[in-house]
């Protein structure tokens, strides 16, 4: 790839990665956090207010949403930078949109489930959790994901644009 290219995403990706990573901790820590009614007895599937209400969401829509938006964000910048030759039709970049942010949603929503269900499967009967520390987890969590989420696209659309 070309240097202003290369710098022009550098830039770029420092600031979505701190403002993703910002908005995605603070959001996904502090809406569990006033959300569990019980603090001290937060349980993974049931009650009224379960961990699962926070997370499986988060492991679905999280990835979706910024892999679309900073799909988006990327290929219109070098367009309008004019750093690209020969952008590719709508259509195909819409498709490419659509199929990484939906299998970047389904693979995280999987995986958060499986995790979650082995944690319940190994934990006895009726153990709770910290919903403190839940909240905090949730926070760093979507923190983690939101930088993985913001570098995975954008290394993609240097692939999809020839150079």
């Amino acid at each position: 790839m070309n240097q202003p290219i290369n710098s022009t995403l550098k830039r770029f990706t420092q600031r979505q990665v701190l403002f993703y990573f910002t908005t995605n901790v603070i959001i996904n820590a502090l809406v569990p956090y006033f959300g569990f009614d019980d603090l001290s007895a937060v349980y993974l599937f049931r009650g009224e207010h379960p961990v699962a209400r926070f997370f499986l969401p988060m492991a679905l829509l999280l990835p979706l949403c910024i892999t679309i938006d900073i799909l988006n964000k990327t290929t219109t910048l070098l367009e309008k930078e004019q750093l690209v030759t020969s952008p590719p039709p709508k259509k195909v970049k819409i498709r490419f949109m659509l199929k990484t942010a939906s299998l970047n949603a389904i693979i995280t929503l999987f995986l958060t489930l499986a995790a979650m269900l082995g944690i319940h499967a190994c934990l006895p009967e009726n153990y709770s959790f910290n919903g403190t520390m839940l909240s905090v987890l949730s926070g760093v969590l979507a923190g983690g994901m939101a930088i993985f989420f913001t570098l995975q696209p954008i290394h993609k659309v240097k692939k999809l644009y020839p150079h």
